[in-house]
């Protein structure tokens, strides 16, 4: 029985980001979903990675789901309910599932590996109502 792939290549994969009409809300961001269920065979996880530009942010959101930030390169603030961070390549930042943001502070590409305990990235509902 065939549950999907177990490899992905990241340059296989297309960038997503927001509407335009969304992004002044919840911020420059693009993503690509690597692991996740229909793309893969997890069925328990997802994982991702994201880039902001200089200057880009995903603005504060919640969702139910824990997270964890690896960064990959560059250089950062990551906020996490009251709590900010500085961040940069190699900082790795456990985000229990309540309000959060990130932003980049420094003058290159902010990339971020991100897991989610979650069956799909479909699943993870984000609210930038907070």
């Amino acid at each position: 029985m065939d549950h999907g792939r177990i490899a992905i290549r990241e340059e296989d994969r297309e960038w997503e980001t927001w509407n335009e009409g969304e992004a002044p809300r919840k911020g420059q961001a693009y993503w690509k979903t690597l692991i996740s269920r229909g793309v893969t065979r997890s069925e328990n996880l997802t994982l991702g990675v994201a880039t902001l530009p200089p200057g880009g942010a995903m603005r504060e959101h919640r969702h139910v789901q824990e997270e964890v930030y690896l960064v990959l390169e560059g250089s950062g603030l990551v906020r996490v309910e009251d709590e900010e961070l500085s961040v940069e390549a190699g900082t790795t930042v456990f985000i229990p599932g309540g309000l959060h943001s990130c932003e980049n502070t420094g003058a290159s590409d902010l990339r971020v590996a991100y897991v989610f305990a979650a069956d799909s990235f479909d699943e993870v509902e984000y609210d930038f109502e907070v």
